[in-house]
């Protein structure tokens, strides 16, 4: 969750949106802010639900609809299953073998019944085994080829991560094709999952979420996930210091922003996280009368 922090009189602030439009209200008309508030209500849940779901760990039947295709369609030794889950996490797993020249396992799953053109990137939720995965895509534009990305696991820790669509690269047959266009969202029709990274032995990815989102979506989903425990005060011996404390992890960046109206905001600085609580200090000025912590991952 985004939190701001009003200098003026020293209050902590959550933003949920109806304290920010009747703060509001005592600063502007208070009929025409709640005009406003009327109308909110009912576009801001589209803005909520508008990402796209792929997978989700909450409803079985979106599970189920996956393939795997290993190796052994070109003559290798490799082999795994997805196994749906039932209101739990699903698994991609199996053995990667390099007998026989192969060395490949993946899963997909078809989407041409959705329509991702809003949307501008993947948001996925998993728990890894220390492997690097591939999360591919299969464009309408050019279905004999595949677009992929990248993407780290750690051993037994949860992750969340976002992969724009911009930053996908069509490939074939481990080849890239840098004269195929960029991917285009509106043309996704085939999303999976590709381990190909020439290590022997078992693997296990468990997939808790997959959603298209635009990268705002995003954002906002990891604020709201974190607690940001923070407290802001004057500093006694320095009227014009505040000093800024709150608590941070270790996969996390977090951008202090400022504002003199919480309408336009600028940054302020940049924090990496270290999975301790950090004290920062800020000028009390006329130009900076809000802040506000915006976490991102690293």
């Amino acid at each position: 969750m985004v939190q701001f922090f009003d200098v003026r009189n020293l209050r902590f602030q959550r933003c949920s949106l109806k304290k920010l439009v009747w703060f509001l209200a005592r600063k502007c008309d208070v009929f025409f802010v709640k005009f406003i508030l009327s109308h909110l209500f009912f576009l801001f849940p589209l803005c909520i639900f508008a990402d796209v779901q792929i997978l989700n760990s909450e409803i079985d039947k979106n599970n189920l609809n996956w393939s795997t295709v290993n190796d052994t369609i070109m003559g290798g030794r490799s082999s795994s299953i997805w196994e749906a889950g039932s209101f739990s996490s699903s698994v991609f797993k199996g053995y990667l073998s390099l007998e026989n020249n192969g060395g490949f396992a993946s899963v997909r799953h078809n989407v041409r019944n959705k329509d991702f053109s809003d949307e501008s990137g993947i948001y996925l939720k998993f728990t890894g085994d220390g492997r690097n995965y591939q999360f591919r895509i299969r464009s309408k534009s050019a279905s004999w080829a595949d677009y992929y990305h990248e993407f780290e696991t750690q051993n037994d820790k949860e992750i969340s991560i976002f992969l724009p669509f911009q930053d996908f690269k069509a490939s074939w047959r481990g080849l890239n094709l840098r004269m195929l266009p960029s991917l285009k969202s509106r043309d996704v029709i085939e999303v999976g999952l590709f381990l190909s990274d020439k290590k022997q032995g078992r693997f296990k990815l468990e997939i808790s979420e997959i959603f298209a989102m635009t990268e705002e979506s995003f954002e906002q989903y990891l604020n709201s996930s974190l607690s940001l425990n923070s407290t802001i005060e004057r500093v006694k011996y320095d009227a014009n210091q505040l000093e800024l404390s709150f608590e941070t992890s270790t996969d996390h960046n977090y951008k202090i922003e400022s504002s003199s109206d919480l309408s336009n905001w600028k940054n302020y600085q940049m924090v990496p996280g270290n999975g301790e609580t950090i004290n920062y200090f800020l000028k009390n000025d006329a130009m900076n009368k809000f802040y506000r912590i915006r976490a991102s991952a690293k």
